[in-house]
């Protein structure tokens, strides 16, 4: 069916074989978006650009009718005067697959949050800061799918619960009695996308930009609100406008599946350049099954009164992996997690902790196994003040757009990787910079773009010294493909249930995403069946992974010796099947 429209002299309909969009003039600032006779959104025709301290409003919004650009394509510009910018122009198109919309603006001040599909924030029972209900969208959806992953495990809300997609919320962080909003660090970030759903209809919006313009830290969604819902990013000033500004592309598309609607958006960020490929294959070794021992360090850190970050030592790495040799657990990859450093920005070796790291790296090697090491992103403990990101101040991360940063951080990875022999790093800890604008650094950097100078950094300098290294992840997000080599499923609630269709549904987003090999993750144990049944999934989901040798870290459950068995049978049959040969991948 082909893209046709439809003139008539109160507006247009505009139809497809995936969406029908009607405007009328009855309704002069908005179109309507329908699925199969359903209405699924309602969208203004123009979106504000606010500045740091002052909300943008729009007055004469203008406009001629679509115009073909294309065998099946449409676009259709719209301008307006606003009283902060100038050459307000806000442009859609539309094809047979998606609808898109993005918008420029020219001026002197910096811009603060970019709109999309609103004006302003609504308020509760008023039109808050936007220009009212004609400005901002209204959600006919019934409910809506998030990829943003949380320690309640819920991936679907009702359409009046705001959503934040990306790292460094704008909502304040809550305590474990509210789980579903805990979810900083987790995935972070994952896809930029939100598909709202209405009886097996989807309709999903999701947002793209070029590779070094992901100036914020995520797609905000207020929620459905008294005078409609307002999606939006915030620059927090660190982007000029000065010589011409464009939003991000949001883009929508329409299926009857929230990951097929999910595949179709990321199809469309790598055929738009608003994402990055990989540069280096998956070593064979990559796939074998991964004993890192933070939920060990836990469970005794608990019951003994210590943190748990004491307990990161070589004596207790070296009893664990006794433990581990003595069932016969084919463990190819150790991941020494919290806290091997003196500091976690200097990634100093704590030598009271690991006397003999290299000699504990090297023995590993002989047993045909890897190592990795945990290390937290762009922490500034350690770290002299001028090396770091600073707000009213105080530092607040390692500001990797520091040359000087840059050098201190190539040379501490070069020395544990060629020198003591690591053969990688877990990333974890990923926080984002504070949304706020005074923040102190070498270059105006924010969001997702700074979070991806440092992961470029530990990636490239890495794969340098040792190219078949392994950077362990959870950015399961298509622009932090260049700098990610497996993908972690991440940790799960203590109260969580039914773990492996939670971690089946993470490992799904991550493979849309770009990423075919995962780490099935295990921190936090639930209970003694939960992990069981997990443990058993793991050989069929991605890499297996172990993270205790002696009781479960909530319950303190032990393991019955034949489970212990019966896992290094899974598990040795799980590495036969990856390598016709089992040397291959370097396990002995």
């Amino acid at each position: 069916m082909a893209l046709l429209v439809d003139a008539c002299s109160s507006g247009f309909r505009l139809s497809g074989p995936r969406y029908v969009v009607r405007y009328d003039d009855a309704d002069p600032m908005g179109i309507r978006i329908e699925q199969e006779g359903d209405c699924l959104f309602r969208l203004p025709l123009v979106s504000g650009l606010a500045s740091l301290s002052e909300e943008e409003r729009l007055t004469n919004v203008r406009h001629g009718p679509p115009v073909r650009t294309g065998d099946n394509r449409f676009e259709w510009t719209v301008y307006a005067d606003s009283t902060l910018w100038q050459e307000r122009r806000f442009v859609w198109t539309f094809d047979e697959k998606r609808i898109t919309f993005a918008h420029r603006a020219e001026g002197a001040a910096a811009p603060g949050r970019c709109y999309l599909f609103s004006n302003g924030i609504s308020g509760h029972y008023n039109a808050g800061d936007s220009q009212g209900l004609a400005h901002n969208a209204t959600i006919y959806a019934e409910s809506y799918f998030s990829p943003e992953i949380n320690h309640a495990n819920l991936f679907h809300f009702p359409i009046a619960m705001p959503q934040a997609v990306g790292i460094r919320k704008h909502a304040p962080r809550t305590d474990g009695e509210h789980p579903e909003r805990i979810s900083d660090g987790l995935f972070a970030p994952p896809p930029l996308f939100l598909c709202f759903m209405k009886g097996d209809k989807r309709a999903s919006i999701g947002l793209g930009a070029k590779p070094g313009d992901y100036l914020f830290n995520g797609l905000e969604y207020t929620g459905a609100r008294y005078a409609g819902a307002s999606f939006y990013v915030n620059y927090c000033g660190y982007r000029s406008a000065a010589d011409g500004f464009e939003s991000p592309t949001a883009a929508l598309h329409f299926g009857f599946g929230e990951y097929d609607n999910m595949a179709d958006y990321v199809a469309w960020l790598d055929d738009s350049g608003f994402s990055t490929e990989r540069k280096h294959p998956n070593a064979p070794w990559h796939r074998l099954p991964i004993f890192c021992g933070w939920a060990e360090q836990t469970a005794q850190g608990k019951q003994h009164g210590v943190p748990p970050k004491e307990l990161a030592t070589q004596d207790n790495y070296e009893r664990w992996i006794g433990m581990l040799e003595a069932r016969g657990l084919p463990v190819g990859t150790i991941v020494i997690d919290d806290k091997w450093q003196t500091h976690y920005g200097t990634l100093e070796i704590n030598t009271n902790k690991w006397p003999d790291m290299k000699g504990f790296i090297r023995r590993q090697h002989e047993q045909g196994r890897r190592v990795l090491l945990w290390t937290m992103t762009y922490h500034p403990e350690g770290l002299d003040e001028r090396l770091c990101v600073l707000d009213e101040g105080k530092a607040v991360a390692a500001d990797a757009t520091n040359p000087d940063y840059e050098r201190f951080l190539r040379e501490r990875i070069r020395y544990l990787v060629q020198d003591v022999g690591a053969d990688g790093f877990k990333k974890d800890g990923v926080g984002g910079l504070l949304n706020k604008p005074s923040l102190v650094m070498r270059k105006p950097t924010f969001g997702l773009e700074f979070l991806r100078k440092f992961q470029s950094i530990l990636h490239d300098e890495t794969h340098r010294w040792k190219p078949d290294a392994m950077i362990q992840t959870q950015t399961p997000n298509p622009l932090f493909r260049e700098s990610s080599d497996v993908l972690r499923l991440n940790d799960i609630h203590f109260g969580s249930r039914d773990v492996g269709a939670v971690m089946t549904k993470r490992a799904r987003i991550a493979r849309i995403a770009g990423w075919d090999l995962v780490d099935c993750d295990n921190a936090s144990s639930t209970n003694l069946e939960e992990w069981w049944r997990y443990m058993q999934l793991q050989v069929e989901l991605g890499i297996p992974s172990l993270y205790f040798v002696t009781q479960t870290e909530s319950t303190y459950e032990t393991v019955p010796e034949h489970r212990w068995h019966y896992l290094a049978a899974l598990w040795t049959d799980y590495i036969k099947r990856q390598y016709a040969d089992i040397g291959s991948g370097g396990l002995r």
